[in-house]
């Protein structure tokens, strides 16, 4: 508006892929407070960050309602897959996660880099996402993929580099997927042959666009939920007080008469809510949002942008701003949100994406952290690793509560 062009930041193809959290440290040093443009080749794309820069962005409700807005055909593709990954769905399989967690652990015995008595050197990364490998599948395939030992052998060697593979590429693996576990899905009813019939017989959907939402939907969601997971285990290592007073509150939950493990995790002013918050504040399920066009003339910043101006947020920026967040904002507190409002973050904090664009396993991920969380923290503590020979970054050792 006052003439002054936005600062623009290039990169290579592979870097827009590879390298999203070193483009937004990048951006941030180029263009400080203001929205910059990411080019990459001849494709733009204005970066926004603070939730001054949403706010004047937002979509028609005030929220994030529209954000990722796709069109007709992605609700019609959601219409498919969307029963299977509501939030009392995602309840429904508590007891399917809490029976994969307790067999996870007991093979962490067999798979730990050094095991002695009562304490286990677990390599977390790796360990993370296996457990998310057996579980998030079997949520979609139900007991087609509990029944086949090849299948998770498949996805086992398969999903190393998967995120990151050319196109063609991705879809034929995950075509062999489909086909493998649907051999075995015959007489169980199961989300993935109801989510097949927008394929056969409804023609509401090509066999590629369902077998990119199966990719989403699976491969992403292992990748992001191990990586959150991840984080929470190391972040309960570095923090031990409230790694105690956790174990505590779940010790207490569990106490009470009645007590109910679906209304433990559902709760929103617990220690094991708030983890998930701040886990995910800090360690977003996606760096940077979806693009969209604008479909007006918008003024964000000092900036006039025209319609049809493709925009992103970088969620790393927008999560951990000071504005909203406090002088504190890049540090690990999760009691901050004992004291804040969601109002007061309504436009500063993105957690899974939005309605039409939202991860589709969002409920199925929360759960699941969650109850890996009390199932862990119940039978162990988590201790960092001093460094020496044989000790890597990502080991942290279980120690055997007694």
């Amino acid at each position: 508006m006052d003439g002054v062009p936005m600062k623009e930041l290039s990169v290579s193809p592979k870097a827009a892929v590879l390298f999203k959290p070193q483009i937004s440290k990048q951006g941030e040093n180029l263009a400080h407070d203001e929205p910059y443009i990411i080019r990459d080749g001849s494709y733009r794309e204005v970066v926004i960050h603070t939730a001054e820069h949403v706010h004047h962005f937002r979509p028609e409700n005030l929220g994030f309602g529209d954000y990722f807005y796709r069109g007709e055909q992605w609700r019609v593709i959601r219409s498919y897959f969307d029963p299977a990954y509501t939030h009392n769905t995602g309840l429904a399989m508590l007891p399917a996660f809490h029976k994969e967690v307790a067999k996870w652990l007991n093979t962490l015995k067999n798979d730990s880099l050094r095991a002695g008595v009562g304490r286990l050197v677990v390599h977390v990364p790796t360990s993370c996402k296996v457990l998310t490998l057996r579980v998030i599948p079997q949520s979609f395939y139900g007991e087609a993929y509990d029944d086949d030992a090849s299948l998770g052998l498949f996805l086992h060697y398969g999903i190393n580099g998967l995120l990151y593979l050319q196109a063609y590429v991705k879809l034929d693996r995950v075509s062999q997927l489909q086909a493998q576990a649907l051999k075995y899905a015959k007489g169980f009813a199961i989300p993935a042959e109801h989510a097949f019939k927008g394929v056969q017989p409804d023609n509401a959907m090509s066999m590629e666009q369902y077998l990119q939402t199966i990719d989403e939907m699976l491969f992403t969601n292992i990748e992001v939920t191990g990586s959150i997971l991840t984080f929470m285990l190391t972040q309960l290592a570095k923090h031990q007080d409230f790694q105690q007073r956790l174990y505590e509150e779940i010790v207490a939950q569990k106490a009470e008469e009645g007590f109910n493990v679906r209304n433990y995790v559902t709760q929103q002013t617990t220690l094991l809510h708030y983890l998930t918050l701040e886990s995910v504040r800090l360690r977003p399920a996606t760096w940077f949002s979806a693009p969209e066009c604008i479909t007006i003339d918008k003024v964000i910043g000092r900036y006039k942008l025209p319609a049809r101006t493709p925009v992103v947020i970088d969620v790393r920026r927008l999560n951990t701003n000071a504005l909203t967040w406090g002088p504190d904002a890049t540090e690990f507190r999760p009691e901050r949100f004992a004291s804040l409002s969601p109002n007061e973050y309504r436009y500063g904090y993105m957690r899974f994406g939005v309605v039409s664009g939202k991860c589709l396993g969002k409920h199925m991920a929360d759960i699941l952290m969650k109850v890996a969380l009390i199932t862990i923290l119940e039978q162990y503590r988590i201790e960092e690793v001093e460094m020496n020979i044989g000790v890597k970054d990502g080991d942290l050792a279980f120690i055997k509560r007694k």
